[in-house]
């Protein structure tokens, strides 16, 4: 998908999404010509997830940027292990 269509499926502005592939939080997409690239549903979910970060935790994009950086070196498993491990039994 085009960034115009990310942007209609995320209900995030197409300058939201050009900044954050700028400050490295969302990952450029496949080059399909030398000015346009397509996005995939992995975008899609990605900027959900910035959003959450940002909007809903109230985290700062230098922060955002940070937890992003933790989930790609480490993975999902690493850190949802964690997080299981601090949850107390009931």
């Amino acid at each position: 998908m085009r960034i115009g269509e990310l942007s209609r499926r995320s209900g995030i502005s197409v300058p939201t999404i050009k900044f954050s592939l700028r400050q490295g939080l969302l990952p450029s997409g496949e080059l399909t010509s030398s000015n346009q690239a397509a996005c995939s549903n992995a975008h899609l979910h990605r900027l959900r997830l910035i959003r959450a970060l940002v909007d809903l935790a109230g985290l700062s994009v230098a922060r955002a940027q940070e937890v992003l950086g933790s989930l790609d070196s480490e993975g999902w498993r690493c850190i949802a292990a964690s997080a299981l491990s601090t949850v107390p039994s009931q």
